[in-house]
C-alpha cells in the first residue's frame, strides 16, 4: 500500500512539476492560488488547506483558523521558505489528484514534507473538524502538530 502511495505520489508530482512549473512561493501570502505539485524550488514542508467548490461558513472558519495558525505560529519559517501555506481547491481538475494522493475525504488539513520535490510523508489533521468550535483548541491542534511534523522531518 505504502510502495503504491510512494510511486503515485513521486508520478504526480514529476508530472505536475513538469506541466506547471515550480509552486508559488510562500511570500505571495495566503491566497486561493494554485499549488499543484513539487519541484526543486519547493518548501521542504507545505501546509494544505483543501476544499471544493461548495463552501460552507464552517468550511470557511477552518480555512481562517488553519491560515491564523500557521501565519501566526510560524513566520519565520514562512519568511525563509522553509514552510509554505496552500489553498487548493481539489474540484478544479489539475488539483484532483490531491484526493487520491492524501486520501482526502473533506475539507482538511495536510501537512506534507517534500524530498527532492517527492512527498516524502503527510499528515491529515484530522481533529480540525471537532475543534472547530473552540478557536484557541484549533490554533493550538494546528501549530503543536505542525511544530511537531516539522521537528520529525
Amino acid at each position: 500500500m505504502f510502495r503504491h502511495l510512494r510511486i503515485i505520489s513521486v508520478v504526480a508530482a514529476v508530472l505536475v512539476g513538469v506541466v506547471f512549473g515550480a509552486l508559488p512561493s510562500s511570500a505571495e501570502g495566503p491566497s486561493d492560488e494554485r499549488q499543484t505539485g513539487a519541484s526543486a524550488q519547493t518548501p521542504r514542508f507545505v501546509v494544505y488547506y483543501f476544499h471544493g467548490n461548495v463552501r460552507c461558513a464552517t468550511c470557511r472558519k477552518l480555512e481562517a483558523y488553519s491560515e491564523e495558525a500557521i501565519t501566526g505560529g510560524f513566520a519565520d519559517e514562512l519568511e525563509r521558505g522553509a514552510l509554505a501555506w496552500s489553498v487548493v481547491n481539489v474540484d478544479e481538475e489539475e488539483n484532483q489528484h490531491f484526493v487520491q494522493d492524501f486520501q482526502l475525504t473533506t475539507k482538511s488539513v495536510v501537512l506534507v514534507e517534500y524530498r527532492d520535490g517527492v512527498v516524502a510523508r503527510f499528515e491529515n489533521l484530522n481533529e480540525i473538524w471537532q475543534k472547530v468550535r473552540d478557536k484557541d483548541g484549533f490554533l493550538e491542534y494546528v501549530r503543536n502538530s505542525t511544530s511537531d511534523f516539522i521537528r520529525t522531518g
